[in-house]
């Protein structure tokens, strides 16, 4: 009987099995032109044990037109205009009430036609079709991090994204260094893809039928055996 036991002890303990996995969505921000709230759904600890959670961002911004007024008393001579982006990236956060996690900070210089522009008190020049560089950013979390638990659940987490634009003119003339109005209409497009690894929850694998059928049989035949060899080595009743 203690083959018995051993041999069914031996054949539960191994259908419990634990495995590594992995899980993605992803986040697509559209056309993000200033502040914009998206959500993204928590990791459900039903499913096992949270061990990593990985955010990769992707970033492109562009600015379709863009127009500086000259706000100075006299006539100016702008050289050259330093446009700005800015995006920044908060989780979990309802606006930029979370943690800062990504911020993308890029820059792109544009020289006038002809090398230079003269603009009188008030005259404004237009420029279009400005294309920022990409941006890619990846930021990994362990249970570690203070905020690890709030991407556990089964609701959403909150991300905000922060988007801004900006120019600065380089001239000369009298007063030059005063006042500039611009405007400017740009937009940021991309994604944030979000990685959650886990240790799975212990599943037990259903063996097909007739791998339960030869088990037994196996099991039945060690049974015989021992009850045989049992019997032959217990000494006869006297009479």
């Amino acid at each position: 009987m203690k083959i018995i036991s051993a041999l069914l002890i031996l054949t539960f303990s191994t259908a419990l099995t634990c495995r590594a996995d992995v899980i993605s969505q992803t986040v697509d921000f559209g056309t993000v032109t200033g502040g914009s709230q998206f959500y993204f759904n928590q990791f459900n600890t039903a499913l096992g044990t949270l061990t990593g959670v990985t955010l990769d961002w992707t970033v492109n911004s562009s600015i379709s037109t863009a127009e500086i007024t000259n706000m100075n008393a006299g006539t100016v001579t702008v050289s050259r205009i330093s446009f700005t982006n800015t995006v920044d990236g908060f989780v979990p956060s309802i606006g930029t009430s979370g943690d800062l996690i990504a911020e993308v900070a890029k820059s792109k210089s544009v020289t006038p036609a002809g090398g230079t522009v003269t603009l009188t008190s008030g005259e404004s020049y237009t420029v279009n079709n400005i294309t920022f560089s990409g941006f890619t950013q990846s930021d990994s979390y362990t249970s570690a991090d203070a905020n690890f638990s709030a991407f556990q659940g089964t609701g959403t987490v909150p991300l905000y994204l922060a988007n801004t634009f900006g120019a600065t003119p380089t001239a000369s003339g009298s007063g030059s260094t005063t006042s500039w109005l611009t405007s400017i209409t740009g937009s940021t497009t991309g994604n944030l893809q979000v990685t959650y690894t886990y240790t799975a929850a212990p599943i037990a694998p259903v063996p097909e039928p007739p791998s339960i059928l030869l088990g037994f049989g196996g099991i039945l035949g060690m049974a015989g055996f021992a009850f045989k060899r049992r019997a032959k080595n217990t000494p006869a009743a006297v009479a």
